[in-house]
């Protein structure tokens, strides 16, 4: 049995055991806002992420963590509108979690609160004495009053005694932990307070003995592993000033992992290079005064010996600021490379890598690789613009695409041949297809145009840069913007904080966007009820910004900015 089976295979069992492990994990974190996982350490001067993986076993897979100050979760408040922020009400008090908290009968200020210190956590530990088994859940937290965090794990056990759970004392070394079988003969519910310092709920009883073990240093602790160490010792680990969500994900399952939550089916060979090139993955989370920010980190066992060159876009200060939609980044061809790398001994990606090949080829009469990628090895970007003139009237904005060329020449003769494509019969085009010269500025371009109106612009910008773009889109920046993106207030707002110096952008105006949608969407869409509620939280957000950035030879890292509306009133 594959990991990726052992995982989907450990989702399924631990079902069952919902009702009895998720009490304990969701009371314990409730009162910060959510379910909270996450790491603390009381018994060592070392605080934090890896005072806390003192106590979990190395051999943990997968780990999630959230920061149970009730502080930089009431910062979420402070953004939404009253829509979204009454989905969200409404989504928390139909959860199972919050189900499971009234089954609890315990409350959080009450129960919890008095003795839980920081943080606390839960790992997915497989089972190292059957590893066909599924993997076994430990949630830790710390406390600093140990006849309070023993009263509350005595009230969890009476409530779920009440609930069928048959509880006994067993004894491991000097610590007395509780267990009781559940409905699924393959997990247990077991309760132990480890030193005075952590109370410890897990799924197995073995796991609990493993935990006390590593408390005790004789069994290797997830603080030692050197890539753990590496990402968590490091002052500069992440941007964000107090994170409220962290995630480890051991780069053994991280993909597959990933796959089976999305539930996605990846093929074997991209599950194969992945743990062979692939250390660990994180996920950091949390606010800043613009809204959510996360990062997620590619921590790589070997350096990247062709990585790509993080730089100052030059390509965003030709588009202008009214740009609502973009995806930019470096050498297309590098990628185009690395994807047809990567497709090698998968069938179904070869295949579709082909068919894109194919596709291009019957349109154009072009080879992808050789004739178009080739030469596009600087900068590239791929913008939507809003436009009501000629064909964009009804959508109300077009698209370009701007790409520098290493070669002009041979970006000049791909161009002259798609523009002979177009003119084609058989081409992407209706027949009939006229190139025109026009002046713009001090740049002379070619229109695509049928009868008299021009359904494309292409040509040629400061810097080596070529373009092509929808009917007149290209008055808009062409010969250059009176105002660009970078300058423009929404990209500066909607960029905060996020790396200048990248290898791409992600970039969407949403206030332009669903402006956009509200006129081309037709009304039985709209008044979808699914519709209705995606459209309440679209509404509470101004704009999504994302960058990728290399941080050193072995380590990549995205981060997203979601820039949220504030709360009426803040």
């Amino acid at each position: 049995m594959s990991k990726s089976s052992r995982i989907n295979k450990s989702a399924q069992k631990k079902q069952s055991t919902l009702m009895y492990i998720g009490i304990g994990a969701a009371v314990v974190a409730a009162g910060a806002g959510g379910a909270y996982f996450y790491f603390a350490q009381r018994s060592q001067a070392t605080k934090g992420i890896l005072g806390a993986a003192a106590v979990i076993p190395q051999e943990a897979q997968v780990v999630m963590a959230f920061n149970t100050k009730s502080e930089p979760w009431n910062k979420l408040a402070q953004f939404g509108t009253p829509a979204s922020q009454k989905l969200l009400g409404e989504g928390i008090t139909k959860s199972p979690l919050n189900s499971l908290l009234v089954q609890s009968k315990t409350e959080y200020s009450r129960d919890v609160q008095p003795w839980l210190e920081g943080y606390i956590m839960t790992a997915l530990v497989p089972n190292a004495a059957q590893p066909q088994a599924p993997a076994a859940t430990l949630v830790i937290a710390p406390t600093r009053d140990r006849s309070k965090s023993e009263a509350f794990l005595s009230k969890y056990r009476e409530a779920l005694t009440q609930q069928g759970a048959r509880f006994s004392p067993k004894q491991y070394k000097d610590v007395t932990y509780y267990e009781s079988p559940t409905r699924d003969p393959n997990n247990s519910v077991v309760t132990a307070d480890i030193g005075g310092q952590y109370v410890a709920i897990a799924t197995s009883p073995n796991l609990i003995q493993q935990a006390i073990d590593t408390y005790k240093g004789s069994n290797p602790s997830l603080a030692k592993k050197p890539i753990f160490a590496k990402i968590y010792g490091s002052a500069n680990q992440t941007k964000i000033a107090e994170p409220l969500l962290q995630v480890y994900l051991d780069g053994q399952v991280a993909l597959e992992f990933i796959g089976s939550q999305a539930k996605l089916n990846l093929n074997e060979s991209a599950i194969t290079q992945s743990r062979r090139e692939l250390d660990a993955m994180t996920l950091t989370g949390g606010t800043q005064k613009e809204g959510l920010r996360f990062e997620i980190n590619t921590y790589l066992k070997n350096d990247n010996s062709n990585p790509l060159v993080n730089n100052e876009a030059k390509v965003l200060n030709l588009l202008p600021q009214e740009t609502f939609l973009l995806v930019s980044g470096v050498n297309l061809y590098q990628s185009w490379q690395s994807l047809v790398a990567q497709a090698k001994g998968n069938a179904s990606s070869s295949q579709l890598i082909d068919q894109i090949r194919k596709g291009v080829k019957d349109a154009t009469k072009l080879d992808l690789d050789q004739d178009i990628l080739k030469w596009m090895n600087g900068e590239f970007a791929i913008a939507a613009i809003p436009n009501n003139q000629g064909i964009l009237v009804s959508p109300g904005f077009g698209f370009v695409a701007i790409a520098q060329a290493s070669d002009q020449n041979a970006a000049q003769t791909a161009l002259d041949k798609i523009d002979k494509a177009a003119q084609s019969s058989s081409g992407l085009l209706p027949k009939g297809v006229e190139l025109k010269q026009k002046q713009i500025g001090d740049k002379s371009v070619v229109t695509w145009a049928i009868a008299n109106t021009n359904v494309a612009t292409r040509g040629t910008l400061d810097n080596n840069f070529v373009f092509w773009s929808m009917g007149d889109l290209a008055d808009t920046f062409v010969p250059k913007p009176a105002n660009s993106l970078p300058a423009s207030s929404p990209f500066q707002i909607l960029t905060t904080g996020l790396p200048k110096s990248n290898g791409g952008y992600f970039y969407l105006n949403m206030t332009t966007a669903l402006t956009l949608a509200d006129r081309l969407l037709p009304p039985e869409v709209k008044s979808n009820p699914n519709f209705t509620e995606v459209r309440a939280v679209l509404d509470a957000i101004n704009g999504i910004a994302v960058t990728s950035t290399n941080v050193d030879s072995k380590t990549t890292r995205l981060d997203f900015l979601f820039t949220l509306k504030p709360t009426p009133g803040n």
